[in-house]
């Protein structure tokens, strides 16, 4: 196993801990992949982060930074779709 997929499952397992003292800072990336700073949105950690990303802020790249206190848990870039039609 890759370490790109040992990260995503970790952030998996993170996702699925529902912990709300973990704060993520969301920034989008421009055309060529980077960060946009300042930060778009500060939440807490929670299961539907993903679905609550793609309905506040749509479709698209984002960079994913997660901290607990000060320590960082997460950094990553995810793409977010739109669901698949049922």
């Amino acid at each position: 196993m890759d370490s790109e997929t040992r990260k995503w499952e970790r952030f998996f397992r993170i996702l699925e801990q529902d912990d709300w003292e973990q704060t993520v800072y969301i920034y989008r990336l421009d055309s060529s992949g980077r960060k946009i700073t300042p930060f778009l949105a500060k939440w807490g950690m929670h299961a539907g982060l993903l679905d609550s990303l793609r309905d506040e802020f749509g479709t698209g790249e984002y960079h994913l930074m997660i901290r607990q206190g000060k320590t960082m848990v997460f950094t990553g870039t995810i793409g977010v779709q739109r669901p698949l039609n049922r």
